[in-house]
């Protein structure tokens, strides 16, 4: 993507983020982000935004972390789906079905071995049936269970690529709040980038190049250049 602005503002040195964190936090409609390494508090202010009907894209790498400085999980970006499977539901009840059957004619037999006595054996066959029938519908699961996160999350493999030999890292770090201000430079939505690194950011608020930037940001979103990790992916990974 190529474009030009002509309302920029250039922040150098520690806490050159400030102003970023400020405009996330009182965004009104919209937060683009594009950073390959998050903190798990500031993941917590974007879930506040998207509770305020805040539309949120966020783009990273690899994986998506908890540590032990915050209450933030991985769990709380998504929301799960109970799925039925009805073949599998089908399945149970016949085997629930066969269960109390087979467990029927076994007392029956057992009744009618005290006259017949070899009817013992075949009572016991019945029994062992039942109770295999039991079992067996307590190791079939009625549905499965489908993760999908609470607003738009694309988290890429940075070791795939249309090169296997390179790693292609998706290294940008992109902020557009409101579709009205964008900011690129080298600050990653940490505490580090925002607080205690020596960091460099231009702020843009020329329209025309908000709108290429927000665009280029739709674009990554959507690109099948790199692997996109699946959600059971990075939930697992982040605990």
């Amino acid at each position: 993507m190529i474009t030009s602005s002509n309302k920029d503002q250039i922040y150098i040195g520690r806490q050159a983020g400030k102003e970023i964190h400020e405009k996330i936090k009182n965004a009104k409609k919209s937060v683009k982000i594009v950073s390959p390494y998050l903190s798990p508090d500031y993941i917590k202010d974007l879930l506040v935004l998207h509770k305020k009907n805040v539309e949120i894209t966020l783009v990273t790498c690899d994986k998506i972390e908890n540590n032990s400085y915050s209450d933030f999980k991985t769990s709380d970006l998504v929301k799960k789906e109970k799925i039925h499977d009805k073949k599998s539901g089908k399945m149970k009840k016949m085997l629930v079905k066969s269960f109390i059957w087979f467990l029927a004619v076994s007392v029956l037999l057992v009744i009618l071995a005290f006259v017949f006595s070899i009817l013992f054996i075949f009572a016991g066959i019945f029994f062992f049936l039942s109770m295999a029938s039991l079992f067996s519908s307590f190791y079939i699961l009625e549905y499965t269970f489908k993760y999908k996160p609470l607003f738009k999350i694309k988290v890429f493999d940075s070791t795939t690529g249309k090169n296997p030999r390179s790693t292609e890292l998706v290294h940008s770090k992109i902020f557009v709040i409101d579709e009205e201000i964008a900011f690129l430079g080298s600050i990653n939505f940490t505490y580090s980038g925002f607080k205690t690194h020596y960091e460099t950011t231009i702020k843009v608020e020329d329209k025309n190049a908000v709108k290429d930037i927000s665009h280029e940001v739709e674009m990554l979103y959507l690109s099948k250049d790199l692997k996109e990790k699946p959600v059971e992916d990075w939930l697992g990974s982040g605990g």
